[in-house]
């Protein structure tokens, strides 16, 4: 039976790990009333969000710790599953990685919390720059989503760790 649950446990953690990466094309923040201001494409990359005429410009900025939350759990995980996939045996390989895929989607499980305050913008209006970030505002489900995958990633690389101390 374990030996079952360790070749299955790869494709569970890589197809949380994804799950993750595609939260990222969801709304991630939203204001208090529950309207939706950001996705996570938006947060990660920046953008234009909205402009009116010379007078009013509004843009969000680059985040390389959004971009961390959303796409190290994957990669990683590709990674991970690339090199285990034809190895049968518990090894110490496969026990390093397990633990590295644990802190990594426990990384992300952090970076999620602090996804508002780790997203700026620049607001210009006449001329006068004004950058602040979005920390006054709540996670929407691109973001709740991700946590929850990161935590469900997490538990799951945490077990695969564990597993392999079995002979």
């Amino acid at each position: 039976m374990t030996k079952k649950l360790q070749n299955f446990l790869p494709v569970v953690i890589l197809f949380l790990a994804l799950l993750i990466f595609g939260s990222m094309f969801l709304n991630v923040l939203q204001n208090s009333n529950g309207e939706a201001i950001v996705t996570g494409v938006t947060a990660t990359f920046g953008g234009e969000t909205f402009q009116i005429g010379g007078f009013l410009d509004h843009k969000v900025n680059f985040s390389l710790l959004n971009l961390l939350a959303f796409s190290l759990p994957a990669l990683v995980s590709i990674i991970f599953v690339l090199s285990t996939i034809n190895d049968k045996k518990t090894s110490m390989s496969k026990l390093i990685f397990g633990l590295l895929l644990t802190l990594t989607f426990s990384l992300s499980i952090v970076l999620f919390f602090q996804l508002p305050q780790n997203t700026t913008h620049v607001t210009t209006i006449l001329g006068n720059e004004v950058t602040a970030t979005f920390g006054g505002q709540d996670l929407a489900i691109g973001a709740i989503l991700g946590y929850v995958f990161a935590i469900l990633g997490s538990i799951t690389s945490l077990i695969y760790s564990i597993l392999q101390f079995e002979r």
